[in-house]
């Protein structure tokens, strides 16, 4: 082995430098705090070590260096996304779920780690009441700490996403995958607001997971029905409406994908369809009863939607939604649930970088027509795109009666990956007009 250079010796001595460092402030915060403040500095390397791994190895699937770079880069950003989001919760606003949470886990942890594990009904939904009891299971493993949780979930968000990304590669090999990934990893909203204890987080992970499933079933894998239920199962626990507009749209998916015209074969896919919607509510069902909860029918997903629109609109970014009371309050929906608020509604500091975002998403939308108006062809030869165009569909419809600028943005980062979709689909040349070009091309040279 040669001599180490200077800039090595530098390097090693920064590095001893911050060991030496980090171990007497461990040292002095675990003599002088509580667990709450100290064990995130425990947890939180560990945790990081945990998540560049997991980076390591998705580079090894991707091959791509500017893919494996935003990644890289994406969760360095979601890492400041999860300590905005800590701030805000607990010094800036001071309340919120993320807060009731915590409490309920760290008021348990204990017994459960001592083997006892119960719990009393509280109140609030069967959501809510399941966030509460894996928050204190996750304590009982890591202990007590907000902060070190908050990067759990941020976690798990971060790889829904990439869940999603990889769904994309597999069931649109020809798309804009570098764009797509940049669109995914780096979008404030995906960044900041799953990024706490809370639903949307463990939601996003698992809308992942059955979005890779759903992508492997449509590439005739059969693994990915194993994915896609695992998801299912997931969602339910949390939003069992979420996880009906996931199984409605890939039954939609799976009768409008693309087959020859003999009867057999159309038989075949509408057997298929309602075989696997069937099993797919069936698992809904199961896990709903699973859970304790209640109803999961159509009736009750819009009655529950419904109920929620109307409690949203109040606070100080509340606004008065349309109705969906005919066709002509379609496009209000659409530019509501996507694209609102816009600059001259944003009242409060976040709602004006949402603004922002709304506006950026609408100019990218216009900069990638060529691309968004072949979604009829894409309808009907890629039967993933025809999921993801119905999940956002369906999703648009079931939250246009939200009226609060603030938890609209909160409730959208679980479709917005799918938009993004239409933002990054190929461009499809018309081989008629290509042989066309290339004769007139011939012509004019000779």
């Amino acid at each position: 082995m040669g001599r180490l250079n200077r800039l090595q010796w530098l390097a090693l001595v920064a590095g001893l430098g911050a060991t030496i460092a980090y171990v007497l402030m461990l040292s002095w915060a675990m003599r002088t705090l509580s667990y709450a403040s100290w064990g995130s500095m425990i947890v939180l390397p560990v945790l990081a070590l945990l998540n560049f791994g997991l980076i390591w190895l998705a580079s090894r699937i991707e091959k791509d260096r500017t893919v494996t770079g935003l990644l890289v880069l994406g969760f360095v950003l979601k890492s400041v996304g999860v300590l905005a989001r800590y701030l805000m919760v607990f010094f800036l606003y001071n309340g919120g779920d993320a807060i009731r949470y915590n409490n309920f886990g760290a008021e348990h942890w204990a017994l459960w780690r001592a083997g006892s594990i119960t719990w009393e009904e509280t109140v609030g939904g069967e959501g809510t009441q399941a966030l509460e009891l894996i928050t204190a299971g996750l304590y009982t493993v890591i202990g007590p700490s907000p902060l070190a949780a908050f990067y759990v979930f941020g976690s798990f968000a971060f790889w829904g996403v990439y869940l999603i990304f990889r769904a994309f590669r597999i069931a649109v090999p020809d798309g804009h995958f570098r764009w797509y990934a940049a669109l995914l990893f780096l979008l404030p909203s995906l960044l900041f607001w799953p990024s706490s204890i809370g639903k949307e987080s463990w939601l996003l992970l698992f809308v992942g997971v059955f979005a890779y499933g759903v992508a492997h079933y449509f590439a005739r894998r059969i693994t990915g029905l194993a994915f896609a239920a695992l998801g299912v199962l997931g969602v339910v626990l949390i939003r069992p409406h979420i996880a009906v507009l996931l199984v409605a749209a890939v039954g939609v998916a799976q009768l409008l994908r693309p087959t020859d015209r003999s009867p057999a074969a159309f038989l075949g896919k509408v057997v298929g369809a309602a075989v696997m919607g069937a099993g797919l509510i069936y698992m809904v069902g199961s896990a709903a009863n699973f859970f304790g909860i209640q109803d999961v029918t159509a009736d009750a997903v819009v009655e529950q939607v419904e109920w929620a629109g109307g409690q949203t609109q109040q606070g100080g970014s509340a606004f008065t939604p349309v109705p969906l009371t005919s066709p002509l309050g379609i496009p209000s929906a659409i530019i509501t649930v996507l694209f609102r608020p816009f600059p001259w509604e944003a009242g409060a500091p976040l709602v004006a970088v949402q603004s922002i975002e709304g506006v950026a998403l609408l100019l990218l939308l216009i900069r990638a027509w060529p691309r968004v108006r072949q979604l009829p062809k894409f309808l009907r030869s890629n039967p993933y795109v025809t999921f993801a165009t119905a999940y956002v569909a369906g999703y648009i419809l079931a939250f246009s009666g939200f009226g609060n600028f603030g938890i609209l943005a909160r409730q959208r980062v679980l479709m917005v990956p799918f938009f993004l979709i239409l933002l990054a689909l190929p461009v499809i040349v018309d081989k008629r007009k290509r042989a066309q070009a290339a004769r007139q091309k011939e012509l004019s040279r000779a």
